[in-house]
C-alpha cells in the first residue's frame, strides 16, 4: 500500500486521543475502539481535505462524537427492543481495567444533552480549551461555557458520594 503524507503521523497523535474520548462517553472499550478505528477511516477517506485544515484534530473529534451520538442511538433502540420483547438487556462487554471510572457518574456524563456531554468530556476528558472545543461544536465560546456550567450543576446535583462541585 502507497504511503499517504501524514496520515501515519496523524493518526499516531490523535487516535489515542479520539479512543479516550470515545470511551469517556460510551463506557465500552469495544465501543470506543469501533468508534476511533471508523473515525481514522472516515479522515483516511478525506484526508485530502482533512490535511489543509488548521486543526485536523478537532475535524476527527467532530466525527468521533458524531459516531458517538450514532453508537448511544443504537443502544437506546436495542433497549427499547428488548424492553418490547420483555427481554432481558445485553450484557456490556467490561471495561478495560485500566481506566478506573466511576460508573455511576459516566452514566449520568453519558446521560447529559448531546451538547452538554461532548462539551464535558472535551474538556475534562480531553484537556482542551474553550475556544477549541467551540470550534469542534460549532457553538460559540459563550455557549460552550453555559454547556459546561449547566453539566457541572446537574452533575453535582445528580451524583451522590462524589464531590463533583471543583470549577474550572
Amino acid at each position: 500500500m502507497d504511503q499517504i503524507p501524514g496520515f501515519d503521523e496523524f493518526v499516531e497523535t490523535e487516535f489515542t486521543n479520539v479512543l479516550a474520548l470515545a470511551l469517556a462517553i460510551l463506557g465500552n472499550r469495544d465501543d470506543a475502539v469501533d468508534v476511533a478505528q471508523e473515525t481514522m477511516a472516515r479522515t483516511l477517506a478525506h484526508w485530502h481535505d482533512v490535511a489543509r485544515m488548521d486543526r485536523p484534530g478537532a475535524w476527527a473529534r467532530r466525527v468521533a462524537l458524531n459516531l458517538v451520538t450514532d453508537t448511544l442511538r443504537r443502544r437506546t433502540q436495542r433497549r427499547r427492543l428488548h424492553l418490547r420483547l420483555r427481554a432481558e438487556p445485553p450484557p456490556i462487554a467490561a471495561e478495560s481495567s485500566a481506566i478506573e471510572w466511576d460508573r455511576t457518574f459516566w452514566a449520568e456524563v453519558a446521560a447529559l444533552p448531546q451538547r452538554q456531554r461532548d462539551a464535558i468530556v472535551l474538556h475534562y476528558v480531553q484537556d482542551l480549551p474553550i475556544a477549541e472545543i467551540a470550534a469542534i461544536v460549532e457553538v460559540p465560546e459563550g455557549t460552550v461555557k453555559s454547556d459546561l456550567s449547566r453539566a457541572r450543576d446537574h452533575l453535582r446535583h445528580t451524583v451522590q458520594g462524589t464531590d463533583h462541585g471543583e470549577e474550572d
